[in-house]
């Protein structure tokens, strides 16, 4: 390693080798005068192995197991059942709700069986009828036609009762809004006495089964063709440094965000124990087979210039010059680089700020 004297000896060599001082976009060496042993260059390389990106992302909600109550009644909350981080089982009771609404569900439930079986015995009737010769085929299909419409009133009546625990044949005046999943009571947004509407926006509580979750990372254009449906990831967070949470790949979105360019990856992490908390900051390293060659180098190539990388490429007649590129995402100490760089070249790895400061001070 040249101490800074060795340094600035060799600087002089340089501008004495490079000739007139006029500017130039690249350096020269001579390497009889002191040699430059902090200087590591190596030969860049095409990859088709496995790769990795790094990608930044936000633990959510598995939204394929997790419920956003709300009320399809117009009523008043009569009694939370739960709480914030309870657990609950499916059918669980969770509010009581009181409603004028629910003795009108009722009759319309008990009304639409008496026209079902109605329609029933009506349909048997006209094509009994009908094997006699007795009907026409019109009343035929009348009949058959009032026959679904009664099935699918009963149906529509049914679907309501059950959504509230109500019993056509039971009498009530209250009614119980109950969980469809298991989980946790992850949001809770209703007081006891509050009026409630069927078509408000805000849902009521939010269950969550928080044994899997999404971890939403954002993946920009260059980085999409490394990036497959069941790929394995590692999940890294801010509040357990140096662990790793396992899962893949289960969707990459079909549309790119104009504002910030990156598309959406969804995907599931096992989270038995609950340690991943929905809006965690994370960093998604993403392992798959890259179908495509990449070339990978050191990170410490790569130089940042505001709003742009370069590398300085060490060309023959000991010359260093520095060169836009583009890169990917930094994982383990290498970056990919998208443009910019062909296979064969050479790179500074190691000095490459020193060597960028001497090419601009030319």
């Amino acid at each position: 390693m040249m101490n800074r004297n060795q340094i600035a000896l060799w600087i002089a060599a340089v501008a004495l080798a490079s000739g007139p001082t006029e500017a130039r976009d690249f350096i020269r060496y001579d390497p009889g005068h002191v040699p430059l042993d902090f200087i590591k260059i190596i030969t860049v390389e095409q990859s088709s192995g496995a790769t990795a990106v790094s990608l930044p992302g936000r633990v959510s909600f598995d939204e394929d197991h997790t419920q956003r109550v709300a009320s399809p009644i117009d009523g008043r909350a009569l009694a939370i059942l739960v709480k914030l981080g309870d657990k609950v089982r499916a059918a669980q009771p969770l509010v009581q709700l009181s409603s004028p609404s629910i003795g009108q569900i009722q009759s319309d439930a008990q009304k639409a069986l008496a026209d079902l079986t109605v329609a029933e015995k009506a349909g048997e009737r006209v094509h009994k009828l009908l094997a006699e010769g007795a009907v026409a085929e019109k009343e035929v299909a009348q009949a058959d036609g009032d026959l679904r419409k009664a099935r699918s009133d009963y149906a529509r009546a049914t679907v309501q009762l059950k959504a509230l625990g109500l019993s056509a044949s039971d009498p009530a005046v209250n009614a119980s809004l109950r969980a469809q999943i298991p989980g946790v009571v992850v949001d809770r947004n209703v007081l006891v006495g509050q009026e409630v509407r069927a078509d408000q926006a805000t849902p009521l509580l939010t269950i969550s089964s928080l044994d899997t979750v999404w971890v939403m990372a954002d993946a920009y254009e260059q980085d999409l063709g490394l990036v497959h449906v069941g790929d394995a990831v590692d999940v890294r967070v801010p509040a357990y440094p140096g662990e790793k949470f396992p899962g893949k790949v289960g969707n990459i979105a079909d549309v790119v965000d104009p504002t910030t360019r990156t598309v959406k990856i969804r995907c599931l992490v096992p989270n038995a124990d609950h340690r991943l908390k929905p809006e965690m900051f994370a960093r998604v390293e993403v392992r798959g087979s890259s179908r495509h060659p990449v070339i990978m180098v050191p990170a410490k190539a790569a130089l940042s210039d505001g709003d742009r990388w370069l590398v300085i490429v060490a060309t023959e007649g000991n010359t260093f010059r520095a060169r836009r590129v583009a890169i990917g995402a930094e994982i383990e100490g290498q970056v990919r680089v998208i443009d910019g760089l062909t296979p064969g070249e050479k790179i500074v790895s190691e000095g490459a700020i020193f060597m960028k400061r001497e090419i601009e001070s030319q």
